[in-house]
């Protein structure tokens, strides 16, 4: 979901709270402008009222006049809704060319004009010279005028507003960018601090990230120390169980050999798990897989020429392992120790990239193992020959040791009929 997004949340809410100011705004600046619209139209009728004030009067002979008349043309043209008029309440005196033969009424409302549009009136009472009956003078402008009026000054604000608006939102995009540009620059330290490419985290520089980059460094140094407890734990166990062992062996009696290579085949088993364990929490741990391979071959030669087997190597191109030499070593090692055990003349060891990261094939010219045994094979200590010597933990070592750096292990037949091992581990970016 977006909003599982720190960017996506805070653009939301910019968003969101962006258009309630420019709504508000909106309707603010509008009423401050229909105000101002109104003051200028009243001020108008105003003007117009007090010029039919002062022009209106009676003659001699009783008869009522506005001379010289207002003179703005918008009163002239015929049913304009700018309209003048006079009345004493009972007739109407004078009206402007505009009304023809229509009236405001004889209040001088002017709500409506003669051909019923709305107005907009401003009233006012006066006296006039030559008699002193109450009169009411009222002057009015179509409705409809100043609505479109208003309406002309409210579209350039709208147009202002959306383009403000749009300012605005790309600003806030802009500034959460560059506001979280310091968690990205994180999220690639923590990521180069996994793949080895660093020992250790530098300092955050946004002081809201310090916290968390200060918790991180010591959970770093808290697992750096445990890798180091852990190897030591395991040194000084094997240390302290070899020699009692070597003792043991040369005082046993032949049926009890067996007893005594089993303890210490367990022993070395535990050991290994638990190396492979703490080597795990070790994120600059890398290694080149060529010199590795190279190193198992030179460990198995005597082995191999013993049961006339060539191990062939093919290591070009492939990408280092983000993990332990040693661990990788004793992955390989054990693999191809079962490798040799049990081909005919040859073993193929091959490294390449693949998405997964590094991908090591080792291969045999052997029987190979049927699918069905497969699976059982991986389990702790199983063999599918118990007349052939060995202890059976080979591919479960192996096997416990990838899924210790999240790895995967496949068994299957080589194009010869043999036996087929794919593992694929992480490699160092």
């Amino acid at each position: 979901m977006m909003f599982r997004s720190i960017r996506a949340r805070m653009l939301a809410w910019s968003a969101g709270l962006t258009l309630g100011a420019l709504v508000v705004a909106w309707f603010a600046l509008s009423a401050v402008l229909a105000d101002f619209v109104n003051r200028r139209l009243d001020a108008e009728l105003t003007a117009t009222a007090r010029g039919v004030m002062a022009a209106a009067g009676w003659d001699a002979v009783g008869a009522f006049a506005v001379l010289p008349p207002p003179a703005d043309a918008r009163f002239e043209r015929p049913l304009s809704g700018w309209y003048w008029q006079v009345s004493d309440g009972a007739t109407v005196l004078a009206r402007s060319p505009s009304l023809v033969t229509g009236n405001l009424g004889t209040d001088g409302a002017g709500r409506a004009g003669p051909d019923g549009a709305a107005l907009v009136a401003h009233q006012a009472a006066f006296t006039a010279p030559g008699d002193g009956r109450r009169l009411t003078v009222t002057v009015t402008l179509p409705a409809a005028e100043a609505t479109a009026e208003l309406a002309a000054i409210r579209r350039p604000l709208a147009l202002a507003l959306a383009v403000l608006g749009a300012a605005l939102m790309a600003a806030q995009v802009l500034a959460v960018r560059a506001g979280l540009v310091d968690l990205t620059r994180f999220a690639r330290a923590v990521a180069a601090l996994r793949d080895g490419q660093v020992d250790m985290l530098p300092p955050a520089q946004a002081a809201e990230l310090r916290p968390l980059s200060d918790e991180l460094s010591r959970l770093i140094a808290a697992n750096a120390a445990q890798v180091t407890r852990a190897r030591a734990h395991a040194g000084d166990l094997a240390h302290a169980l070899k020699t009692p062992l070597s003792v043991l062996a040369n005082r046993a009696t032949p049926e009890d050999v067996a007893l005594i290579d089993r303890m210490d085949r367990t022993i070395r088993w535990h050991l290994k798990r638990a190396r492979a364990a703490a080597a795990g929490l070790d994120p600059a741990a890398h290694a080149v897989v060529a010199p590795v391979l190279e190193d198992v071959t030179q460990v198995l030669t005597p082995e191999a020429r013993r049961r006339r087997v060539t191990v062939e190597i093919a290591a070009t191109g492939a990408p280092d392992f983000r993990g332990d030499p040693e661990d990788l070593a004793e992955i390989v090692g054990a693999l191809a120790e079962n490798a040799v055990k049990w081909a005919h003349a040859l073993v193929r060891i091959a490294a390449h990239p693949c998405p997964e990261g590094v991908e090591i094939t080792i291969t045999d010219d052997g029987p190979g193992i049927a699918e069905t045994e497969r699976a059982r094979l991986l389990t702790r200590g199983a063999r599918l020959d118990e007349t052939v010597p060995g202890h059976g933990l080979g591919l479960a070592i192996a096997a416990d040791r990838i899924a210790a750096y999240s790895g995967r292990l496949t068994l299957g037949q080589a194009e010869g009929g043999g036996l087929a091992v794919t593992v694929m581990l992480p490699a160092r970016d």
